[in-house]
């Protein structure tokens, strides 16, 4: 009795050392959220000399971290298409074209000043556009137009949706527009409004299956199915020698794609508040 108490403290005491990886093993992951630079108002010019001080400064601070991989939001698979690596490796070269778009912006500066031979890819396309005219379609005929437009019980709206983001855009520093961005506010009310909303919408009566059966919840799926993918594309790039891998994506990617890096032992997600700072934006509670 005494041996099988013996093995049983001595093989509980040891499982968090068997079953965890070590801090210093695990592969840093930094996340970026962004808005999409060449989206916005027309007025609105990521070129501008105030911009352009702005992004070397957010560069500046992604390169601290000393990345082993850059990572960005095109699809590997359509990689004949995009041609994403021969426009890095332009770029290296002093392609003169200045894009506005991120990638051009960010991730290829700061893999080029690290030196990086490559660019990653990891998108994965979705059904958002498809899903959701579905579901306004329906929202529209069963008067469910509110709960599509956030008005309802238990419905959490983005806080990006309550005020004039191009506006706030327009009268931020960029790099303190993206820490709003990246701030666990901002994220979590994003991701909350995917959870919330659309699992509300369509044929909701549990007890009658049709095809409009839980409607909105579809797009939640597929919703999770793209980060899943996205997430699957990024660590097939991996051989696990990496000491810090970073990726740049459209902000409402990033809680689920946060969440499925935690869980994984072998990594380590940075809280971004920590290495990219915190805002100075205050909003009105």
């Amino acid at each position: 009795m005494k041996k099988l108490k013996l093995l049983f403290i001595l093989f509980y005491g040891l499982t968090p050392f068997l079953f965890s990886q070590s801090t210093n093993d695990r592969i840093k992951v930094y996340l970026l959220g962004t808005f999409h630079f060449a989206q916005t108002d027309s007025s609105y010019d990521v070129l501008s000399e105030k911009n352009q001080k702005s992004i070397s400064k957010l560069c500046e601070i992604i390169k601290i971290q000393r990345p082993d991989k850059v990572f960005i939001e095109r699809m590997p698979d359509f990689e004949y298409q995009n041609k994403m690596d021969s426009f890095y490796q332009a770029f290296k070269l002093g392609d003169s074209r200045n894009r506005r778009n991120e990638i051009w912006q960010v991730a290829f500066r700061v893999a080029r000043d690290l030196n990086h031979k490559t660019i990653y890819s990891c998108d994965h396309p979705g059904q958002y556009g498809f899903l959701y005219s579905q579901i306004e379609e329906y929202a529209s005929n069963h008067q469910q137009t509110d709960l599509l437009n956030g008005k309802g019980n238990g419905i959490t709206n983005p806080v990006s949706s309550l005020i004039n983001e191009d506006s706030l855009l327009f009268h931020s520093d960029l790099l303190d527009y993206m820490r709003w961005l990246n701030s666990k506010k901002v994220q979590q009310s994003s991701h909350a409004h995917y959870i919330s909303v659309y699992p509300q919408l369509g044929n909701t009566n549990v007890f009658f299956y049709d095809s409009y059966y839980f409607l909105g919840s579809d797009l939640t799926v597929d919703w999770y199915r793209r980060n899943i993918k996205i997430y699957s594309k990024m660590i097939a790039q991996l051989d696990y020698k990496e000491e810090a891998i970073f990726l740049i994506m459209g902000n409402d990617h990033i809680p689920i794609i946060r969440h499925l890096f935690e869980s994984n032992p072998y990594f380590e997600v940075m809280d971004t508040e920590n290495w990219l700072g915190k805002t100075k934006i205050r909003m009105k509670q």
